[in-house]
Formats: structure tokens, sequence, C-alpha cells
């Protein structure tokens, strides 16, 4: 349903936001070769799968709160002949020990969470993060200064079940992030090229019905430690 929903805009696979972000993590951080990944809020791991592709030499954790949803992921991992470590747990509060991992993500999570979760999972991917690791929290937020996208994020929290998209859009990420003990000038957030959405576009199929798909780009809040 995720691919019927976006209309084909994250890929075949629906990994476009993994590789949105895997595509700007080695544009913008070229030597940086990650040895341990965790993605957290994996659900059945559809964004997972493209780190086992780009860093096929990492070991690689993916974490959901839903046990159904992991044990999906296992065997359709297996399936597909990628091999991770999927476990059910809590993305606030993780078995993890500290310094376990070089690369944190998550995609489309955030806007799942609340605001109280959010504020531990980014002290958690600090945690968990060895130095000079790169925790990155990608998902679909509107922009801050076009309208009409503010509309539709209020909508979608009160009539698609989305309850907290609406807050989400209206609270200081960076600030946040660095509440949660990362350095100040560490901290950032940007848009991220959609790679599914151009890939849609260039078949000449818009991934929204309103030919914006190509220029389409996912919010993302990140941090090195």
């Amino acid at each position: 349903t995720v691919n019927v929903y976006l209309m084909g805009m994250l890929g075949p696979n629906n990994d476009g936001i993994a590789r949105s972000l895997i595509r700007w993590i080695k544009d913008e951080h070229p030597g940086f070769e990650p040895r341990a990944i965790l993605d957290m809020g994996c659900t059945v791991g559809h964004s997972t799968l493209a780190y086992c592709d780009a860093w096929p030499n990492a070991t690689i954790h993916a974490i959901d709160i839903g046990g159904p949803c992991v044990r999906y992921a296992h065997a359709r991992a297996e399936g597909m002949g990628k091999r991770v470590h999927f476990s059910q747990q809590n993305a606030e509060h993780t078995d993890f020990p500290d310094g376990s991992f070089d690369l944190v993500v998550s995609h489309i999570m955030m806007h799942e969470t609340s605001t109280k979760a959010l504020a531990n999972i980014f002290a958690e991917s600090r945690r968990l993060l060895r130095p000079g690791g790169i925790m990155m929290h990608a998902d679909g937020i509107a922009e801050k200064a076009d309208p009409f996208d503010k509309y539709m994020a209020e909508w979608m929290a009160h009539y698609n079940n989305e309850p907290f998209l609406g807050t989400l859009q209206d609270l200081d990420l960076p600030n946040m992030a660095r509440d949660a003990g990362f350095s100040h000038n560490r901290v950032f957030e940007t848009r991220i090229p959609s790679v599914g959405a151009a890939e849609r576009g260039a078949n000449g199929k818009s991934a929204n019905g309103k030919g914006k798909a190509p220029g389409y780009a996912w919010y993302t809040i990140a941090a090195t430690k």
C-alpha cells in the first residue's frame, strides 16, 4: 500500500528515502565508511536494505517497537539475500552499548512519535554514536514558508490519523538535538532531494499528480558527534 499511496515515489523496493540519504552522505562525506549502522523505526525494513547495498561490509541493525514488523522484516530480508540484525526495541531506550554505531538513521519515523519521545530518541542517537558518527532522521515535514503545505500537514493530523504531524511542523528540531547533547555547531537541518521521486519524474510520471515529484525533498535533521 505504500507504493500505491505514494504512487511509486519511493521506487520499486520502497527504499527511496534511504537511497536519498545514502547519496547525500556519499556526496557530502566521501571518506565516510560506516562499520555499524542502526535503522530506527524500521517497520518491515524497506529502507534498511538499501544500506546493505551501499556499505556491504557494514554490520547493520534495525529496530522497531512492533514485533510483527520485525519478524516480517527478517523474512523479507532473508528472501532478498540481505543480512540484517532485526530486534524489537523502543528507539527511545535501546539495549546497545554506548558508541555502538557510526551511523544512526530513521525514515519517516519522527511523525509517528511525540515531543517527549523525540527528545529521548535524539539523546539515544547521540549515546549510540561513536566519535565522528552521523545521526540522520528524515521525514516529510512541510516547508515552513509554504502555507498550503502547512495546511495539508494539519489536515493530515486531523483527518488521516497522523496526530503528531501538525505539532512536528512547529518544533525547533535543531535545538532539540542540541538539548540532547550534540554540539551546537554540529547540528544542521537540510532537505535532501528524493532519489525515487526524481526517477519517477524521469519516466514522465509525477509521483503526486501535480508535476512536483522530481523536486521533492526529504526534510532531515542531522548531527555529527
